[in-house]
Formats: structure tokens, sequence, C-alpha cells
């Protein structure tokens, strides 16, 4: 076990630096035509109403594993580093597959829910303004966006064991020293444009590499035009289109 006592947490450390800015930390945009500009202030919000949700009516804590079948969003990406605030696993699964034994499931489609009963479930809708999950929910389900803005915008951070895990996919596995490790070239610095074709467990590791090095990011939706416009409206520097 690695345990820094003195140090901050992985994300405490990448969120602290920009708690208090009004400038755009991550903007989303959707094929439907929504733009989301959240700045470094909101996001941070965001992060600690969930992880205060999480740990209130969860009890997740270090060695807590949270298993998620959601896309690449701005949500998808708030609720990971809000478990990483927490020292939980986070367990990216494909729609459809039983992710076995974990603690929670974050979902935005619950009809493709496949969990055992005793898994508590987190249904999230993806619409920005969305005040409630359109759709019915499994019984005994959260609706994330009811519950999430009651709760506290700052939350009270603890050391966590580095060594453990923080990402678990199909693909890879890595622990907290390893995803928040790799910072993207300092001299790049400025505004970095990500595609969600790629799947989640790949743009998590690249948005805290992004972030780490100071960049703003541009989250777009796969199938969203990617203009000359919304480039330079959004000042890109950098471009991570989702290819192989």
């Amino acid at each position: 076990m690695t345990i820094d006592t003195n140090s901050l947490s992985p994300v405490e450390s990448l969120l602290a630096p920009v708690r208090h800015s009004t400038h755009p930390y991550l903007t989303w945009y959707s094929k439907s035509g929504e733009r989301v500009e959240l700045s470094g202030r909101v996001f941070d919000n965001w992060v600690a109403k969930s992880a205060n949700l999480l740990h209130e009516e969860f009890d997740l804590a270090p060695g807590s594993v949270v298993a998620t079948d959601m896309p690449g969003h701005w949500k998808s990406v708030a609720l990971a580093l809000a478990c990483w605030h927490l020292g939980a696993e986070v367990r990216c699964v494909a729609p459809g597959t039983d992710p076995g034994d974990v603690d929670v499931f974050i979902t935005a489609d619950t009809q493709t829910l496949t969990v055992n009963g005793s898994v508590e479930v987190i249904a999230v809708p993806l619409p920005a303004l969305a005040m409630a999950f359109d759709g019915p929910l499994p019984v005994g389900a959260t609706d994330y966006a009811s519950e999430v803005r009651s709760y506290a915008d700052s939350f009270n951070h603890s050391p966590i064991d580095t060594a453990a895990t923080a990402l678990h996919s199909a693909a890879a596995t890595l622990d907290y020293s390893q995803l928040f490790a790799a910072a993207a070239s300092p001299e790049s610095a400025g505004t970095a444009l990500l595609s969600t074709a790629w799947p989640l467990e790949r743009i998590l590791p690249e948005l805290v590499s992004l972030w780490s090095a100071g960049n703003a990011v541009v989250l777009v939706e796969d199938g969203t035009e990617i203009s000359k416009a919304l480039l330079e409206g959004e000042r890109v520097v950098t471009r991570l289109d989702g290819q192989s």
C-alpha cells in the first residue's frame, strides 16, 4: 500500500488549481447540437457533489468497485473523477454486460441493465438540463439528476492508496499512480479537442493527461461535425479525433 499522508489525493491535485477558475475547463458538444461549457469551478462542483452523493448514499470508499457502461460524456467523466476522489475503482463494461460483483453500477440506459439484485444502480440522464431521468427506473435505482444537486459543492478529500486499481476494462488496468502520472507535453498546452469515437476507458486517461498539462478540453460526441468554425471558436490547438 502506497499512501502519502502529506500529499493531496490525485483528483485533488488535479482540480485544486482550477477550483476558482471561471475559464472553460471542459466543453461538451453533442451530435444533437447541445453545447455545454463547464468552467474549472463548475466542473469541480459537479465532481464534488457526485463524490458526496457516492460517499453518503452508497458508502463508497477505498476498495469499492463502481462499474459503468456509460458512453464518453461530461457526466461520465465527472462521475469517474468523483469515484477517484473516494479511492474507488472504475470498471468500464460494454452495455448489456453483467459487471459481476461490484458495489455500484452507473448507467445512462436502464434498458440494457444486467446486474444482480444486490448491486446499487444509479441512472444518469445525458441531456445537460435534465432534472430527472426520462424513463422507467429499476426498483430501488437512484436518479442521479434529481439527487446530485442537493449535495455539497465541496469535498473533504483524504489520502488514498495510489497503488490501488483506479481504472479497469477489458483492454487494460491502471492504478492511481499510472493514471495520474502521464501528462501531455506541456509545450502543447492550450485547448485540446477529444472525440468520443474512443471508448470511455480510453478517453479518461487522455483527459487526465491533458488536464495535468494545463489544457482545457473540448469533448465532442462521436458523429458531431467538427467544423472549422468549431475549431476556431474554441481556439483548438490539439486534435485527438479518436482515430486509432
